[in-house]
């Protein structure tokens, strides 16, 4: 699914990393999730607006040429995160 996605809500979040991971929680909804070390490193970069689809969080999480497989895993971690209600996804 293609689309430029964004975290509008940044400021609801509070974050906690770990050497294992990273947990997020979302005060508005009082959710909680845990995140791999991976997947916290994208969704701090999502958070401070340096990516907004695979291939800008390829770019910013320092593949400079990224694989298919890479890119088809980031986007699957995109689309995990919007369905979890991490972030948002803007089509155009």
């Amino acid at each position: 699914m293609p689309g430029n996605f964004g975290c509008a809500r940044a400021d609801h979040f509070a974050v906690q990393h770990w050497p294992d991971g990273v947990v997020v929680y979302d005060d508005a909804s009082g959710s909680l999730h845990a995140l791999t070390p991976v997947a916290g490193e994208a969704f701090d970069l999502l958070r401070a607006g340096q990516a907004q689809d695979a291939q800008s969080l390829a770019q910013a999480m320092g593949l400079v040429e990224p694989a298919q497989e890479e890119l088809d895993m980031l986007q699957s971690l995109l689309v995990q995160f919007e369905s979890m209600g991490l972030i948002e996804c803007h089509q155009g």
